[in-house]
């Protein structure tokens, strides 16, 4: 959308507000956490009362580990359609992190009805690499797909009966995606609450065994299981498949990006075998905020 037709959505939406409201909406422009030519990631946190939410000018996977307040919203009335996939959870039916698939969306106003806000993360992608992965992944990704700048010891299972890290996730934190297999689990940005990694596996490589201790959200544009591509994954508990639940698309249906959520993973170790490398984006939730956002909030997302 065009700063000029933003402004003139804008006028609109501001001329609805204030036949309901003397207030003037609270900005809610989204915090930029990292960026690249490929990707934003960005943080809302829409407090009580009405929000102003700028446009999201591509389609994004959105995101939250945290109980949502009752909510209305309004657009222009000439907006276009938008679209959000199913939201999906983990497979044991807990209900947090969430995500969904969600088109480009319009400026809007977002009225907060209870007394805590509405806070979410978006994975906002510029490009959309899709089937067109397979071709380009080398063009796109030379530093990432470039020859590791660490290379650990693999841990293999030589910590597996030791100190456990959480009921949760019963292993040793040593076993941890960043520490154990750095060469293929990219920190792109991180704080007390969320951590975005990067995962890249190189053609014929086998990633050092490491877990994910936390919930998890995984977004894919097409590096995930690309077409052709034969990966095998060996996980440290006997019986593991996978810790995600539904999918927003199925992976045979080539439509992107999509999303799935995900329990905390045992250790385990993907080898690519054949074809295109693994390439997808992982955003760990080391606190789930839940319902007790709304006794917390005021310290975890203090208004402006």
């Amino acid at each position: 959308m065009t700063r000029i037709a933003q402004a003139l959505v804008w006028t609109s939406l501001l001329g609805l507000t204030a036949c309901s409201s003397t207030r003037q909406p609270h900005h809610a422009a989204g915090t930029t956490l990292y960026e690249d030519a490929h990707i934003r990631f960005v943080e809302y946190t829409l407090q009580p009362g009405e929000n102003a939410v700028d446009a999201v000018a591509t389609p994004s996977v959105m995101m939250s580990d945290a109980e949502w307040p009752a909510t209305s919203e309004t657009t222009a009335p000439a907006s276009p359609p938008e679209t959000n996939s199913d939201t999906v959870l983990p497979f044991d039916n807990r209900p947090y992190p969430r995500c969904r698939v969600e088109s480009p969306r319009a400026p809007r106003i977002v009225d907060v009805k209870d007394d805590f806000p509405q806070h979410y993360y978006r994975i906002e992608y510029k490009r959309i690499d899709g089937k067109d992965y397979v071709a380009n992944w080398q063009t796109w990704y030379p530093d990432v797909f470039a020859p590791p700048a660490r290379v650990l010891p693999d841990l293999g299972a030589a910590l597996a009966d030791q100190t456990p890290y959480s009921k949760d996730w019963p292993f040793n934190v040593a076993y941890s995606s960043t520490t154990a297999a750095p060469a293929n689990h990219t920190v792109r940005f991180q704080d007390a609450h969320v951590e975005l990694i990067e995962v890249a596996i190189r053609p014929g490589e086998t990633e050092n065994m490491h877990g994910h201790p936390y919930p998890s959200v995984y977004a894919d544009d097409g590096g995930f299981a690309p077409a052709g591509a034969i990966y095998s994954n060996k996980s440290i508990v006997d019986g593991f498949t996978v810790p995600w639940g539904k999918l927003t698309t199925p992976f045979e249906e080539a439509t992107y990006p999509k999303c799935f959520s995900a329990i905390p993973e045992p250790p385990h170790q993907v080898t690519v075998h054949s074809g295109a490398p693994q390439h997808f984006y992982r955003v760990h939730f080391k606190r789930v905020d839940g319902a007790d956002i709304r006794s917390n909030w005021r310290s975890w997302y203090p208004a402006p």
